[in-house]
């Protein structure tokens, strides 16, 4: 049974609330100080069992009692010889999702060392000028579309291709369309109205000059000639704040633990026996 399952049975029987879990599953930090217990030399901080019991009044309609708050004990002087039996049996290398959890546990601790003070808005706002390209939307592109009638063999549709391809007019090489096309660059998700989210999304994989394959649409095919990109601006900061920060964020989490698993690689003794190159 999994050390998870355990607990929610053992607390299950005992009346004890989600949030309680939460709190013991959590690791504890704190390995010095006053203890509220100590199993097998390993101190359970009082200040963990006070988390624990604070989590679990929050979480329930009934009072806390000091014989609840015994169970509470209890419940963590069994999840530390769970977690001591575990280590014993050497799961932190041989269950993959042990291994997992305390792998983004220490990550969590990566992530902790870059917490402090937030950027500045000057610094957002730098940060938006220096990646505008990120921030951009998709490029824009213009096009060449001609449209064949599903009754156009396919010597027909091939010459057509072709032609388009050299630059001929489109109007001179397919059928007669319903809605005319337009001349100048749009968003893919704006082409889309024209000629489909099959023809757009295969254009916009294109290089300009290039032509799509045939793409069925109802009633016959698009041929698509990607004549141009255009790059669009990033949006002004004030309208994307949330989105440069967050992504701000992002990036410097990466790095902080990018910076924490190289430090740790320094300070470790490592015989690489297979050729990675």
């Amino acid at each position: 049974m999994k050390r998870n399952e355990f607990l929610y049975l053992v607390g299950g029987a005992l009346g004890l609330g989600a949030a309680f879990f939460g709190a013991i599953g959590a690791p504890r930090l704190e390995r010095t100080g006053d203890a509220a217990a100590i199993v097998n030399g390993a101190p359970i901080p009082r200040e963990a069992m006070a988390r624990a019991v604070l989590a679990l009044a929050n979480d329930s309609r009934n009072p806390m009692s000091p014989k609840r708050e015994g169970e509470v004990l209890e419940r963590l002087i069994e999840e530390e010889l769970l977690v001591q039996r575990g280590v014993e049996l050497g799961l932190a290398e041989t269950d993959f999702a042990a291994r997992r959890a305390l792998v983004q546990s220490v990550l969590q601790l990566a992530l902790a060392e870059r917490s402090g003070a937030a950027p500045s808005e000057q610094e957002l706002r730098g940060f938006h000028r220096e990646n505008a390209g990120f921030f951009a939307p998709n490029a824009r592109f213009s096009a060449s579309v001609v449209f064949l009638r599903e009754s156009a063999s396919a010597e027909r549709i091939e010459v057509a291709r072709a032609a388009l391809a050299h630059g001929s007019d489109p109007a001179s090489l397919g059928d007669p369309v319903t809605i005319p096309m337009p001349r100048g660059a749009l968003a893919q998700t704006e082409w889309v109205r024209f000629i489909g989210a099959d023809a757009s999304a295969a254009a916009a994989r294109l290089s300009p000059g290039q032509v799509t394959a045939p793409v069925a649409v109802s009633g016959g095919v698009f041929l698509v000639r990607v004549n141009g990109f255009a790059a669009a601006p990033a949006p002004p900061y004030e309208r994307i704040a949330q989105q440069v920060r967050t992504e701000y964020d992002r990036r410097a989490d990466e790095a902080a633990v990018r910076a924490y698993i190289d430090r740790l690689k320094r300070a470790a003794r490592i015989e690489r026996r297979v050729d990675a190159n």
